[in-house]
């Protein structure tokens, strides 16, 4: 293909100008040519068909033409007039949007770029992306690191719930996909860190109008449903959406941290270690039980929300506010083979737990944003969240040495109901001076919880010696407690210039906590009731912080290269009081929290970037009363209040490019973690199996996490391609007596995981299309307790989805999806876990594809399960929880439309 391109004013030739080949099916990118000196382009070896031809330069307006080319042919275009931008009136322009674009520390997706199926949400499209994976579960990470928050149009949809949107929002309403590390309100208006970063996903929409939808009616055997509606009615700058869900297939589109949460009490009071080692308590039963992947049962769903946003008064006032509610109920069984490795001596363990939970919530929350002048604006927030659960278990463990001998078994019941009531607001005002940068901001949070419970504990709890029984007892007690937590914080923030392309930020912070902890514990009397107080097992505890924090950085803004540097002093003052015995205890502490972070733009495509950031976490009232929690009699909590704080150091390094034209980009980055004073346990083992533990310091934990993404398209092809290694190292510290041989270790559990990802997909419009990303791990775990806890094995999971349509008319689709779970045994449990979860479906479009009709079978196999492997310290666990299995289901979608997008698809 050849000519040569000229203006219509002068004539001149256009040297430079940029001549582009696209293939008409697709618009992908075929070759591309610059205009010489004389005005003449050639783009040579172009196979026969249909191109689109597209010319630009900064003067003229674009050209655009469709081309088609015959085997052997040489085409000659001629010359080719193009029309300055002077002279352009009411024409068009039209430019073609690249795939991928880094502006700072943001990479832009165009979405229209990543074919997804007709009716595809919006979890479909992020799988698509590079850098950017979505696991079975719905959990987003973005290179390398969780998703906190998918916002759009830069603003909460129904609140902090990811799900909602990911899974309800349709893919081909989304203009633009940005993923970035959104800092506090105060930071981005000041343009200074201040160390708080989540990273967040904002989808940017196409412009819509008039109202919008679908409603979703599902049914099949053995009385399965899932049904679901959702309806937008967008306007200018309102926006109004309404969600409904009710199912009992498993489909609750509750936010991550509530999934994990919505359960109710299982055995009463559990407790674990959280990523920096410190401890969770939690006296509705354990975090890590839920719904997905078939844990703790299977739920019936009943959720909806409504949302509204709008902007008013030439966009000086905007007001965002979603209501959400829910209602889970769920049944379920779980089993637990496990295994306990002491210093000088091992056992088994095993546990069933029969268990049903329910819980209602409701939740508010609203955001309000004005510009009170060109110098003032105020930003308010404020969430209000109110939870009931109602939980009963039935219960039953058993543990039993090496030689089969009993050593206790224990079987009791409880029944638990609990409130939780929430409320956070922040207030921020903003204030911009006459000189450029010069500011002032006040940033003020309040918080409030309370958490009453009140649960009954019966139980038979019996000890061997020798396999012969020795000591029998029983349990039972009433546990009440009342958890407040209030917290009122202020932050003052000054900016000044101090020279060109250089800042200078001052700070001060004023934060005071108040956490309250009543716990009573009554057994039953002669009468019945339970009446009679347990002295050992009730306390009543308070904690209080005031913490003054002054601050210092500085903030170098360059074409290339930015970074910022600086530090607060935080003068801490504890007062912990235990009201039941009358004793107070003073502390006062002296932190530094250095920040610094750098970014080089090496390109605009391409960069590094490096942060560091350090912080303190206080110990948490119940980590500090000095009390008993028995209400699981074979794992007994006593608070410490001899408790110091802990302080963390993070460290993040990074680097990505993208290449627009040979489409394919890198994403890379190492986190680092390490933890000083960091919260552990230190557990006492009797001979009888019995554990009494507390949270204490100790230093030597940290994690380390690399992740890369490498991905690209074959030249001249459909198939896009990913892949990256990654590895995660992590150390863990906690202390083990065992009373046999009265043996106090110092355990040190060292946790290594190395990774291999990949994803092949291709996509034919109207035809087929093609994903697999199958994920290999190598795990290694050693525990310095005793050489019987360490373990390797490997593990193969992923997820594949695939669908054809078939030619002409017919509209009918046949879609599938896998995902694949295989580990290798451990022989010390008791069966193979691996298991395949495949399904498929057959679905109709009816009346210009407004109207679908699908039937599904899911779990063809029968091989789902509830499985969760995990190695923990001194202790190995595999669960097996109640799962949803084989099953069939016909569904009736009605996608709806009035004055914005069509409904169906081209």
């Amino acid at each position: 293909m050849k000519g040569s391109v000229s203006d219509t004013i002068d004539r001149k030739n256009l040297q430079n100008t940029l001549v582009t080949v696209m293939r008409a099916s697709d618009s992908g990118l075929v070759k591309f040519a610059r205009v010489d000196k004389s005005g003449q382009f050639t783009i040579p070896d172009l196979d026969s068909g249909k191109y689109i031809l597209m010319i630009t330069h900064p003067y003229v307006g674009d050209f655009f033409d469709q081309v088609a080319l015959s085997s052997g042919e040489a085409k000659d275009l001629g010359n080719i007039n193009m029309i300055p931008k002077t002279k352009l009136l009411a024409e068009v322009i039209v430019k073609s949007g690249s795939p991928i674009r880094i502006k700072g520390d943001t990479t832009i997706y165009t979405a229209d770029s990543f074919k997804v199926r007709p009716g595809a949400n919006v979890e479909e499209l992020l799988r698509r992306l590079p850098g950017i994976s979505v696991d079975k579960d719905g959990k987003i990470t973005a290179m390398g690191e969780r998703v906190n928050k998918v916002l759009v149009e830069g603003e909460e949809f129904f609140g902090s719930d990811p799900g909602i949107v990911t899974k309800n929002l349709r893919a081909d309403n989304v203009k633009e996909v940005q993923v970035f590390d959104k800092k506090s309100d105060q930071a981005e208006f000041t343009g200074i860190d201040d160390g708080v970063k989540n990273k967040t996903i904002n989808l940017k929409l196409k412009e819509l109008k008039g109202y919008f939808g679908k409603i979703e009616l599902g049914g099949g055997l053995d009385h399965k449903f899932n049904n679901s509606a959702m309806a937008n009615a967008f306007k200018a700058k309102r926006k109004l959406a309404a969600y409904g869900i009710m199912s009992n297939t498993g489909q609750t589109n509750l936010d991550w941290q509530e999934a994990q949460n919505y359960g109710g009490g299982m055995e009463g009071m559990e407790s674990g270690v959280t990523d920096d080692g410190g401890v969770y308590i939690s006296y509705n039963g354990n975090s890590e039980d839920n719904f997905q992947g078939g844990r703790n049962g299977i739920p019936t769903n009943w959720n909806g929300g409504l949302h509204y946003s709008n902007k008013f008064n030439d966009n000086k006032l905007s007001l965002n506010g979603a209501y959400k509610f829910m209602k889970v109920n769920s049944p379920g069984v779980t089993r637990t083979f496990g295994k306990v490795f002491l210093p000088d001596t091992s056992y088994s363990t095993n546990t069933v737990n029969n268990n049903f939970s329910s819980r209602l919530r409701h939740g508010l929350n609203m955001t309000v944003e004005a510009n009170l002048d060109s110098a003032n604006s105020l930003k308010w927030t404020t969430r209000a969240n109110h939870n009931e659960t109602t939980s009963r278990s039935n219960y039953y463990s058993e543990s039993f040495s090496s030689q089969g001998d009993s050593i206790n078994n224990s079987r009791r019941e409880n029944d638990n109901q609990s409130e939780v009531n929430s409320l956070s607001s922040t207030l921020l005002w903003r204030h911009k001076f006459k000189k450029l940068a010069r500011t002032l901001s006040i940033n003020t949070d309040l918080n409030w919880n309370r958490n009453t419970s009140n649960g009954i504990l019966t139980g038979l709890n019996n000890y061997y010696s020798g396999g012969i029984l020795r000591h029998p007892d029983t349990t039972d007690q009433q546990n009440l407690n009342t958890t407040e937590a209030q917290s009122l914080a202020t932050k003052i923030s000054y900016t000044e210039p101090l020279m060109k392309d250089t800042y200078l930020e001052l700070n001060y912070a004023l934060t005071y906590n108040n956490n309250s902890n009543d716990r009573i514990t009554n057994e039953q009397g002669l009468t019945g009731k339970y009446e009679t107080r347990i002295d050992t097992l009730s306390n009543s505890f308070t904690f209080k912080r005031l913490v003054n924090t002054p601050g210092i950085n500085f903030r170098v803004n360059k074409k290339k290269l930015s970074w910022s540097i600086g530090t607060s002093v935080g003068f801490s003052h504890f007062i912990q009081n235990n009201i039941t015995q009358k004793v107070e205890n003073n502390y006062n502490y002296v932190n530094f929290f250095p920040r610094a972070s750098l970014q080089y733009k090496i390109k605009p495509n391409e960069g590094f970037r490096f942060n560091y950031n350090g912080s303190t976490t206080a110990p948490t009232p119940e980590q500090l009363q000095p009390i008993r929690v028995n209400t699981d009699p074979l794992n007994i909590y006593i608070g410490n209040q001899n408790l110091n704080q802990s302080f963390r150091h993070t460290f993040g390094l990074g680097y990505n490019f993208y290449n627009v034209l040979k489409e394919k980009g890198l994403w890379t980055n190492i986190n680092v973690n390490y933890t000083q004073n960091a919260f552990v346990q230190s557990s006492t083992v009797d001979t009888v199996g019995k554990r009494t533990y507390q949270t204490v310091n100790a230093d030597g934990v940290y994690n380390i996490n690399f992740y890369s993404d490498y991905n690209f398209k074959i030249k001249d092809t459909r198939w896009q391609i990913g892949f990256g290694p990654n590895i995660n190292y992590n150390q863990n510290i906690d202390f083990v007596t065992s009373q046999k041989s009265n043996t106090t270790v110092k355990n040190i559990t060292k946790r290594t995981g190395y990774g291999a990802r990949m994803s092949i997909s291709q996509w034919v419009q109207d035809k087929y299309n093609f994903y697999i990303g199958p994920n290999f791990t190598w795990n290694k775990s050693t525990a310095s307790v005793n050489s019987s806890a360490n373990v390797k094995y490997w593990q193969l999971e992923g997820w594949a989805q695939g669908g054809y349509t078939f030619p002409g008319k017919s509209k009918i689709e046949i879609n599938t999806d896998m995902n694949y779970q295989v580990r290798q045994k451990d022989p010390r449990f008791p069966a193979n876990n691996s298991y395949t979860t495949w399904n498929a479906s057959i679905l109709k479009r009816l009346h210009k594809n407004e109207y679908e009709l699908k039937f599904g079978v899911y779990d063809i196999l029968n091989q789902n399960r509830g499985y969760n492997r995990d190695f923990n310290s001194f202790s190995f666990t595999e669960s097996y929880y109640t799962t949803l299995k084989r099953m069939w289901m016909l569904t009736f979608t009605w996608n709806f439309s009035k004055n914005g997008k069509p409904a169906g698809f081209d």
